[in-house]
């Protein structure tokens, strides 16, 4: 099993921004992972598909308008077949999968925010309470998160190296203090060249 040295609720110290750049720098880390060999005849469908993912999700986290969120879902999903059939690939191609949805997610939660009379009725046991929509979607977002860590994590084997570089981004986005879950936040470039640095110790880290 493996153990992410935070959860869910951890990543909830974050705004949406935050989570979304820890999620996709997951998924950059095993990309190369969720690719079909050489001549495979959906080589070239699931390569489009998880580079417009990944892409997308590094555009919300650097607060830039992203519209083609719910379309990048779709485009990654409809090609999940023919990526499917090796279990390396198949974790890798899953956390792709994750942080695009984390992206979507967090996208419509900022959208929702400005929603008037967006709310849920929610609870039981005559102590009922109002939870928003975008709430929820924030929620989800930073599920979505946490399992792309996870998945990516399972690609690679590796476990505890990866886990230690994800936890290290973690604290990193803690101490840039980008602002409060479930705002936005401040827009974080979490590509190589950005405030959070390399993917890996050394290039590539073998993938």
């Amino acid at each position: 099993m493996i153990h992410m040295q935070y959860t869910v609720d951890d990543l909830k110290t974050l705004p949406l921004r935050a989570i979304v750049a820890l999620a996709v720098r997951c998924a950059r880390r095993v990309e190369r992972l969720a690719s079909l060999p050489d001549g495979h005849p959906d080589a070239a469908s699931v390569k489009a598909a998880a580079d417009e993912a990944l892409r997308v999700a590094e555009t919300f986290a650097r607060g830039e308008p992203c519209p083609s969120a719910e379309q990048a879902v779709e485009a990654i999903e409809a090609v999940h077949d023919a990526a499917s059939g090796e279990i390396i690939r198949e974790n890798a191609y899953a956390s792709i999968v994750r942080a695009i949805h984390a992206a979507a997610t967090a996208a419509r939660a900022v959208a929702e925010e400005h929603e008037p009379g967006e709310r849920l009725l929610m609870g039981g046991h005559g102590n009922p309470r109002l939870a928003s929509v975008a709430g929820i979607s924030a929620d989800l977002a930073a599920m979505g998160a946490f399992t792309a860590a996870l998945n990516a994590a399972e690609a690679v084997g590796s476990t505890d190296e990866f886990t230690r570089w994800a936890a290290e981004d973690f604290r990193k986005l803690q101490k840039l203090k980008l602002g409060e879950y479930p705002e936005a936040g401040d827009p974080i470039d979490p590509s190589p060249a950005g405030p959070l640095g390399p993917l890996w110790p050394k290039p590539d880290f073998g993938l």
